[in-house]
């Protein structure tokens, strides 16, 4: 489903408040869980479709950085198994 309008433009609070999010999110399972099954608990209001777009926004800004840490994850386990010397750092 795809968003139709212009674009949602976010104040510096908003942002904040979403940046929030996101760590919470990226640090605390069972807030993500209930922020993905029932958002509308989380914010402890009625979702609006605004509401809705920015949980989707932090919910896909989470799952983009996961996959980073993920990606980076590899990388390093990757460099651990070569021999030192041999572009390892150790």
């Amino acid at each position: 489903m795809t968003r139709q309008g212009p674009p949602v433009r976010l104040t510096s609070r908003q942002r904040r408040i979403n940046r929030n999010m996101i760590l919470r999110t990226l640090t605390d399972h069972g807030f993500r869980d209930a922020l993905e099954v029932n958002p509308q608990v989380v914010l402890g209001r009625p979702m609006s479709a605004s509401n809705q777009h920015e949980i989707r926004l932090v919910l896909a800004a989470v799952k983009g950085i996961e996959a980073q840490i993920k990606a980076l994850g590899d990388e390093l386990h990757c460099l651990s198994d070569t021999p030192p010397g041999r572009g390892s750092p150790v």
